[in-house]
């Protein structure tokens, strides 16, 4: 963790208020639990961190005399660096996400947020640090939460898949956050915060965890003497019950349900960088007729540019980078031969006029091809 980050938890932390209460479930304790089974390994897979629910019980006076911030920053590594991606979750954001449906007789919940991810996982070390804090309704210190709320918002506004842009407007976010934890009108509830390291040979598996604004005595006590227990069921609900299925919401305390789960291919390559490689490179090929053997070398040449940057890409895992090569060869291939097949039939194409500086790029971009 860097010594920003370390000193932040310090001041976080060291609120009277604060209780660290925080429950790991097991995969018995989870609905779909099939969503847990593969550790986490250096470039096979990626990770998505999610606040799955946040509930706000009315005792609590949310958004009447305090406003709640969920402050979540995660450390990792990116483009063989290490990062560090802060979000928050605070009142602009909730109530722009509550409606009818999620406002309970005893609080507010707010579903599925992501705060980090989908990023490709590339090893040690890697911390997540979640706390709900609160602050007194001041106009000054809204004004703050505003501002560092909307520079977070531009993460998942399009930066989510552009790290390094957004890296240059995360020291604000933190600066922000550092801001507030100065003021006496603010307070840590609860947090957590913990590091894995595949060096210190820690298991790290994808799961879910929440964060109870209650003691750890006093949750512990109340499940002992009621006999029942914590689940997470559907896509990421938390209940409480004897058993899995005659377990109901919790409603009796504020919290914060979040996850890191894995996944072993990302479906947002259209969002990517090098994806506007590509179609350029399918705009290239696709008005031709025929493709001639001349064409068929710069597109060689134009693929082979792609296939550099998929390879020395930051957002892509190693498997991924080979999977969606060869698919583009194939794609490729096929173009080609439903040009020839559309070609035996029809009349022989004009060659397209070119200049003569357009020539000589052509035949630079074979010859760099052909370059021993």
């Amino acid at each position: 963790m860097s010594e920003f980050l370390k000193n932040l938890w310090s001041k976080i932390s060291g609120s009277d208020r604060f209780m660290p209460s925080i429950i790991e479930f097991k995969p018995e304790q989870v609905e779909r639990a099939k969503d847990l089974n593969d550790s986490f390994y250096p470039d096979k897979n990626y990770f998505t961190v999610r606040v799955n629910e946040l509930f706000l019980h009315q005792d609590r006076e949310w958004f009447r005399r305090y406003d709640p911030v969920v402050f979540i920053a995660s450390e990792f590594v990116y483009d063989n660096k290490k990062v560090e991606i802060p979000f928050v979750v605070g009142p602009h954001l909730i109530q722009k996400s509550l409606n009818e449906e999620l406002v309970t007789n005893n609080g507010y919940v707010i579903r599925n947020t992501t705060v980090a991810g989908t990023h490709p996982f590339k090893g040690d070390p890697f911390t997540l640090t979640v706390v709900l804090a609160k602050l007194e309704k001041k106009d000054y210190l809204r004004d703050v939460l505003k501002l560092v709320e909307s520079a977070a918002s531009t993460y998942t506004g399009g930066f989510v898949n552009m790290v390094n842009s957004y890296l240059k407007v995360s020291k604000l976010v933190l600066d922000g956050i550092d801001t507030l934890f100065d003021k006496k009108e603010v307070s840590g509830l609860i947090g957590h915060r913990k590091t894995l390291m595949l060096n210190a040979r820690d298991d790290f598996k994808p799961g879910y965890f929440v964060l109870i604004n209650k003691s750890e005595v006093e949750i512990s006590d109340d499940m002992e003497y009621e006999g029942k227990k914590f689940f997470v069921k559907g896509n990421g609900e938390l209940y409480y019950g004897t058993t899995m299925e005659e377990s109901n919401p919790y409603r009796d305390a504020d919290y914060v349900l979040y996850s890191v789960l894995a996944t072993n291919s990302r479906s947002d390559i259209d969002q990517l960088p090098f994806y506007p490689q590509w179609q350029e490179l399918l705009g290239f090929a696709m008005p031709l007729t025929k493709i001639s053997e001349e064409q068929w070398e710069l597109i060689k040449a134009k693929f082979f540019a792609l296939h550099a940057n998929m390879r020395l890409s930051p957002d892509l895992v190693r498997e991924q980078v080979k999977t969606l090569i060869e698919t583009y060869k194939t794609e490729l291939r096929e173009i080609r031969k439903d040009k020839e097949d559309l070609g035996a039939h029809e009349e022989p194409e004009q060659p397209v006029q070119k200049d003569k500086w357009e020539k000589d790029m052509d035949s630079m971009a074979i010859d760099i091809l052909k370059m021993k």
